[in-house]
């Protein structure tokens, strides 16, 4: 089976080298055009630096980027297109290393966290649940790896709507500060602003018995001027890496935690995984709020708008966690609505759609939710 699948591997890599082999378009771009749209693009992005250096060194990923997303565009056009967007003056390892997580394998969960997923009948053909307010705004996690966290507790915002009618903005930074869980035996941590897993906050949810709103302890770690915390209790400098070199204890769990302000009668009591079909995924999602979903998301880095589907996307490798909120079909392609935490500037508002039924990506691999008492 592994043999097979890294031949299939082998022959898409492939196929996606060849395909931009052929293109045939000469997408250069001359220096006084390159440095206007340069300009323009700093001014949009509010990005500063230092030196004239590393202006320099920008512009040239910058167009690199450029070009790349012409070529992209060439290929995938039909379907979906990219843009020069607030990632264009990173490279791909930048965004790598500095937006998504650490790449691994979908956890594996013991049989009994499997929801069981009752059949409802014939499925409507497209589903929101942004058309019945259970999703809150769109939220921007900065230049650090903390998508798990906001999977996390966006997922809990649908819960506690689906229990309270009420929809609450909940503490990303509560998770991101405090929750240190970690799963020995699967090398598997939460780890702050180094990449976790949603199935884990759950489990520090549960443990710690209950979460403050946003306005209470807002976000900060992905700010343009961060705070610095600590890392959290617990941290597992082996399964995460080293611990942050300087940080402030007034900006820790341990100084900002107040268990009286925790949204009163919001406690998750528990966490459920969905199975990779896809149909018992639309089915849990439609009958019990929106899902933490995680996928292999190398390529979003410059998405605009389409149906997400990539010619090569490894399904094995996870590095980004998001929420799955609805459903649709455009012509024939069915797709998946997907909540991001990169800005509502990013992708469609904020938002990406990615094929169902088909496991691009991971998509269907590690699909979760919290429980809620």
């Amino acid at each position: 089976m592994k043999n097979i699948f890294l031949l299939r591997t082998a022959i898409a890599v492939s196929l996606f080298v060849c395909t931009f082999a052929t293109l045939t378009k000469n997408y250069e771009i001359s220096d006084g055009k390159l440095e206007i749209l340069f300009k323009n693009w700093l001014d949009e992005s509010g990005r500063e630096y230092y030196s004239f250096s590393e202006y320099q060194q920008r512009m040239i990923v910058f167009k690199e980027n450029y070009i790349l997303i012409q070529k992209m565009n060439e290929v995938y056009g039909h379907d979906m297109t990219f843009e020069l967007n607030k990632f264009a003056d990173l490279t791909q390892d930048e965004f790598r290393n500095t937006i998504l997580m650490r790449p691994q394998a979908p956890p594996m969960h013991s049989p009994k966290k499997y929801m069981k997923v009752s059949e409802v009948g014939d499925l409507p053909d497209s589903f929101d649940w942004r058309d019945h307010n259970a999703v809150t705004p769109v939220k921007d996690q900065g230049s650090v790896g903390t998508c798990w966290a906001f999977s996390t507790v966006q997922n809990v915002e649908g819960q506690w709507y689906m229990k309270s009618k009420t929809l609450t903005n909940l503490s990303v930074e509560q998770v991101v500060d405090c929750d240190g869980m970690q799963k020995v035996d699967s090398a598997q941590a939460d780890c702050g602003v180094y990449g976790g897993w949603p199935f884990l906050s759950f489990q520090y949810l549960k443990q710690q018995g209950g979460i403050v709103s946003e306005d209470l302890y807002p976000y900060c770690a992905g700010a343009k001027k961060p705070c610095e915390p600590c890392n959290a209790p617990g941290y597992n400098k082996t399964l995460c890496g080293p611990p942050i070199p300087f940080c402030y204890m007034k900006d820790s769990c341990e100084s900002k935690l107040n268990p009286s302000d925790f949204v009163p009668g919001l406690k998750v009591v528990d966490w459920k995984a969905i199975s990779e079909n896809e149909t018992a995924i639309a089915t849990a999602l439609m009958t019990t709020g929106p899902l933490s979903v995680a996928l292999n998301a190398e390529m979003l880095q410059f998405y605009h708008k389409g149906i997400f589907n990539p010619i090569f996307c490894n399904p094995k490798n996870l590095d980004h966690a998001v929420l799955l909120v609805g459903w649709g079909i455009e012509g024939s392609k069915p797709y998946w609505i997907v909540k991001n935490s990169w800005g509502a500037a990013w992708g469609e508002h904020g938002y990406f759609r990615i094929l169902r039924g088909k496991g691009v990506c991971g998509i269907n691999t590690q699909v979760t939710t919290a429980v809620l008492g």
